[in-house]
């Protein structure tokens, strides 16, 4: 085997295209790190996603955020709102999906994700807020059998949105 360069690599044409007729919106409940928040951006960019929206006032670091997302900070609309009702900020037609350890939610793994999803991402430390959460047509959680219980809100993203592209490409 040899390394390839990521764009030399998926310009071959044996490799099969992902096809997304619908882009997911991304939404993040007042990240507190601009290093997660640039890694939203560079994932939502990488699965196709529309934009993302940063709930809560915008971060003074934003040279750091764009830092983190790379060229991706270019590629994808991104922005902070203050804005309450997710309704005004989605789509209309998509389903808001929560990712959260909440009453109700299903593994990711056994649950049919919507073609139009809006997915929302809690904070750090404190999860959604309940404001959001209950706003969410869907919680869903990720099984986690380690001892920490928890991932990283990017990574926990990521998941997700290419578990959400799995069942959006099957053949």
């Amino acid at each position: 085997m040899k390394y390839v360069q990521a764009n030399q690599f998926f310009n071959q044409s044996e490799i099969s295209p992902i096809i997304v007729t619908h882009k997911p919106v991304v939404i993040a409940d007042h990240l507190r790190t601009p290093e997660n928040m640039g890694s939203l951006i560079r994932l939502a960019d990488n699965v196709g996603a529309s934009e993302v929206i940063f709930l809560g006032e915008a971060l003074q670091k934003v040279n750091r955020i764009r830092y983190a997302a790379a060229s991706s900070a270019g590629n994808i609309s991104w922005r902070f709102t203050q804005e309450f009702d997710l309704r005004e900020i989605v789509p209309a037609g998509y389903t808001i999906v929560a990712l959260e350890t909440a009453m109700g939610a299903s593994s990711v793994f056994s649950t049919v994700l919507p073609e139009k999803l809006a997915l929302l991402v809690g904070n750090e430390r404190t999860g959604i807020s309940e404001v959001y959460l209950e706003q969410a047509d869907l919680a869903v959680y990720l099984p986690v059998p380690g001892p920490t219980r928890s991932l990283n809100v990017s990574h926990a993203a990521a998941v997700l949105l290419y578990e959400w592209l799995r069942q959006m490409n099957r053949h």
